[in-house]
């Protein structure tokens, strides 16, 4: 999925990476600094004038909720193929849970505040979850990212910055090598089937820029973009059809396991079955969905490479 911040930056996370960050400790600290900062500031004391069980009975009900609309958001985003829009989906979820925090403090005998007051909660509770924003994106998210990838913060932002022209070489003059940008212009939908990629002995070239095929691990359709994993580590991002992708690939090197994901044979682990999914492991640990109607294709061509092993 691609998640769009407040500046128009851009950045490519699989679902699992989503979850990910939630459970990061950075983030969960993120998320006490501002809890403790709202308590202190203590907006909405006068308006509800509750002791301090009632106070922390409506605190934790707002933030829970805060978190837990955020997370169905950007999951409809993930589950729809939708750009999750910070805008829309912070904005989204201060007012669901507003909306729940004044039904709480209704159940718990305040007053039904005025418009204006209600208007003035919820400007406070932008402002909070926007600078929570900021800091998330510039701060947590790199780094919660660069640990579950394995590589550098710097990578990360790198790879964020990557889709505000000239940016990424004014503020990263080194070589990163994680992160590519795409060879066509950016106003150019996907490259022709015909230029989308092509090998040579151990080479591949896919959307312009050139692999050794012994270290391609998995292709992933990320929306207009594909994420090409190497056994490095490395996640190259490149703007194109995962099908163009897969076409620049020599016969016999893997298989497409599912319409958003092509895995090297030398990258399977595992094949394993249940009554009606299945999924494959690989040696890097990741679990991928295998589809319904490729589980028979699969479930041979794993059979085969395991055995050969």
């Amino acid at each position: 999925m691609q998640i769009v911040y407040l500046n128009g930056s851009k950045l490519q996370l699989t679902w699992r990476e989503m979850l990910g960050q939630f459970r990061h400790p950075l983030f969960v600290g993120l998320v006490l600094v501002v809890s403790t900062v709202i308590i202190l500031v203590g907006p909405y004391d006068d308006l509800l004038m509750f002791g301090p069980l009632k106070l922390g009975i409506f605190y934790a009900n707002g933030f829970g909720s805060f978190i837990a609309i955020l997370i169905l958001c950007l999951y409809l985003c993930h589950r729809w193929r939708w750009n999750a829009y910070s805008l829309v989906t912070v904005f989204v979820s201060v007012l669901g849970s507003t909306a729940w925090g004044m039904i709480v403090a209704l159940l718990l005998g305040a007053r039904m505040p005025p418009v204006s007051d209600l208007a003035l909660v919820i400007g406070f509770n932008l402002v909070f979850a926007y600078a929570g924003e900021i800091l998330h994106a510039g701060f947590v998210m790199p780094r919660a990212l660069a640990d579950m990838r394995g590589t550098s913060p710097q990578a990360i932002l790198a790879e964020f910055l990557v889709s505000e022209e000239g940016t990424l070489k004014e503020s990263f003059p080194g070589p990163l090598p994680v992160v590519t940008r795409p060879a066509a212009s950016p106003s150019v939908a996907s490259p022709p089937p015909s230029d989308a990629g092509r090998h040579i002995g151990e080479s591949v070239t896919i959307f312009g820029q050139p692999f050794r095929l012994a270290e391609i691990m998995s292709i992933q359709a990320e929306e207009h973009y594909i994420c090409l994993t190497l056994h490095s580590g490395a996640r190259h991002l490149l703007r194109g059809r995962i099908a163009d992708a897969i076409a620049a690939m020599p016969p016999g090197r893997g298989l497409q396991i599912h319409r958003s994901y092509w895995v090297a044979s030398a990258a399977l682990a595992r094949f394993s079955q249940g009554r009606s999914a299945a999924q494959i492991t690989l040696v890097d640990g990741r679990v991928l969905p295998v589809a319904r109607q490729r589980i028979p294709q699969v479930r041979e061509w794993a059979a085969a490479h395991l055995q050969t092993d």
